[in-house]
């Protein structure tokens, strides 16, 4: 009997063992995967002086895009367009060591851009964004969101975008405000029909169109969305030490 529980110990140490290898094995790769296309991105970047002020720097990628990916309202710049994914791959969790792993296994957030959609139903500001977040002080409910939070985050910030019709476009923002109101997913795992967490609900968002934003079927998380290879990077800003913003985008001119 000893010997069959000894077995039986030895079996689930090594299976939580390869679990957590095969994890961080995972992680490690969509990390560098991840660096690897965000530097791609910026290297193919022109500086903007004309339009570059003192505090923030623009650089531009020519492209053939026709729906700007930024908007420029006063001195801001408001990252994004209908149908956009807005994602950071740093946490917000300020907490040692869960700081570090978050950011590592999951990411940071991600949000979808609403532009200026209206139905019969809804009407939504072009500022807005809907977004699950587990961090609020309330009852954690998707909703929808100034675009201005974007423009205050202090961690990187990544614009992407899916190839897709307008008709397209509407069925994805309307999956989007359909799931505000969805209690956010703590587990990550189960009851994904009735909850949501930020990288999930983008996912179900596209998966309305056939677009799947999670090849590994695994939890959706923020890296997914950047490397699942139905996206492309369309913004990515960063804020240097001095505080000065830095902006690459794909130029529609």
């Amino acid at each position: 009997m000893k010997k069959i529980i000894k077995y039986l110990l030895t079996c689930i140490e090594v299976s939580v063992l390869f679990v957590v290898v095969g994890g961080l094995t995972s992680a490690i790769t969509k990390t560098i995967y991840a660096d690897v296309l965000i530097e791609n991105f910026k290297n193919k970047a022109i500086y903007n002086a004309e339009e570059s002020t003192e505090m923030t720097k623009l650089y531009a990628i020519p492209s053939d895009e026709t729906l700007p990916v930024k908007q420029q309202i006063g001195v801001e710049q408001y990252p994004g367009n209908a149908g956009d994914i807005l994602i950071t791959l740093t946490s917000e969790l300020e907490i040692p060591f869960v700081h570090e792993f978050i950011s590592l296994f999951a990411g940071g957030h991600a949000a979808l851009v609403l532009g200026e959609y209206e139905d019969a139903l809804d009407h939504v500001n072009e500022l807005y964004t809907v977004e699950s977040s587990g961090l609020n002080d309330d009852l954690n409910l998707a909703d929808t969101c100034s675009k201005a939070y974007w423009t205050r985050y202090k961690y990187p910030i990544i614009g992407l975008r899916v190839k897709m019709t307008e008709e397209e476009r509407h069925r994805v923002i309307a999956r989007g405000l359909a799931l505000a109101g969805d209690p956010y997913n703590y587990s990550f795992l189960f009851n994904t029909k009735n909850k949501s967490y930020c990288s999930d609900l983008v996912a179900k968002a596209f998966a309305s169109i056939g677009v799947n934003l999670n090849k590994d079927g695994f939890t959706t998380s923020v890296y997914d969305l950047l490397i699942s290879g139905e996206t492309y990077i369309t913004y990515y800003r960063f804020i240097d030490a001095e505080g000065i913003q830095h902006v690459y985008y794909l130029d529609t001119k």
